[in-house]
């Protein structure tokens, strides 16, 4: 088959898988997330201890921390392999110092979210004493030392093509976390199921509250309002999910199959079925536990899906499908 009409009908396929999808969450966001809350997040409650849930809200976002620390290691070595010079030394500094940052917020996130769910009756003190900034930066240290020694395995040929896989995840990864986190929650303010759960009959924070993923409200609840009623200020920020879309930096091993081209089918295949898989589970859990709707963890997916396609075909293909578009040509 010609490169143009597999990318046509990739195109095609994406774009009416997406909308099919987005067409039952517009008018069935209120609908499907009563019925996975059910028996989990009873009227009032806010957090719940959903083994389910709880896993994933602890490991959901870690790909980003994960894919950065590949992405970095290899910037590393790199340039301790092929750069001679100032140049060298000043990319291993940065990358070297870079490098640690990925574990050491792996570590102090995953701590964070572990706390809730296990430390009940641990002195606050200990729980968040100075002494855990060290055991971060101890973490951060040895999976930067490992994850470097284990990138240091691959032939000369691999790191060079890897470098732009590298830059490609950093991109990606950057603006996909900065765009949800940073931008669209804010503007959006979509209250949470849980978060109106808490009063379900309050005309300002219950369900008389629901909006519709597409609706732009802001900042209306006051951080006062939101830590009164729920004791968290980010009931106001569903859409879109930042886990999901964290979950979504693993689609990077898409782009590593681009890169590495391995021999085995089955290893092919295992690079897109793990990240689809993975943060759809990631994404079920998130609606299962009231904290997005399907709208959210659907939007929160697909944005980093489509800026790691982007960053694929940019950096690491560099537009090789794009020039298939136009000229037609065969693979």
């Amino acid at each position: 088959m010609e490169k143009k009409k597999k990318v046509i009908a990739s195109l095609v396929s994406f774009a009416v898988i997406f909308a099919a999808l987005l067409l039952i969450a517009t008018f069935f966001d209120l609908q499907i997330s009563r019925f996975l809350t059910k028996g989990i997040l009873e009227p009032g409650m806010y957090d719940t201890n959903n083994s389910f849930g709880a896993f994933f809200e602890i490991v959901g976002d870690s790909p980003v921390e994960i894919m950065l620390a590949f992405a970095i290691d290899i910037i590393f070595v790199y340039a301790f392999r092929f750069k001679e010079g100032a140049a060298k030394k000043v990319l291993l500094i940065i990358s070297g110092i870079f490098s640690v940052v990925p574990g050491f917020v792996l570590s102090l996130i995953v701590f964070d979210r572990v706390k809730p769910h296990v430390l009940y009756g641990v002195d606050a003190e200990l729980a968040t004493g100075a002494y855990l900034q060290l055991t971060y930066l101890f973490f951060g240290v040895a999976f930067a030392v490992l994850g470097i020694l284990a990138v240091n395995n691959f032939s000369d040929e691999s790191i060079k093509k890897l470098l732009r896989f590298a830059v490609a995840t950093i991109v990606f990864a950057a603006v996909s976390t900065i765009a949800i986190n940073l931008g669209i929650k804010e503007i959006f303010g979509r209250m949470r199921f849980r978060a109106m759960n808490v009063n379900p009959d309050d005309e300002t924070i219950g369900f008389a509250a629901y909006s519709r993923w597409y609706e732009i409200k802001g900042h209306t609840v006051s951080d006062e309002t939101m830590m009164k009623a729920f004791g968290h200020t980010d009931a106001n920020k569903s859409f879109p999910s930042g886990h999901t879309g964290a979950a979504g930096t693993s689609y990077a091993l898409i782009m590593l199959n681009s890169v590495l081209k391995p021999q085995k089918k089955s290893v092919r295949a295992a690079m897109w079925i793990l990240p689809v898989t993975f943060t759809g589970l990631v994404a079920l859990s998130r609606i299962m536990v009231g904290a997005h709707f399907m709208s959210d963890v659907l939007m929160g997916g697909t944005l980093s899906f489509v800026l790691m396609i982007i960053a694929r075909e940019i950096i690491v293909l560099k537009g090789e499908n794009l020039k298939a578009l136009k000229s037609g040509g065969k693979k």
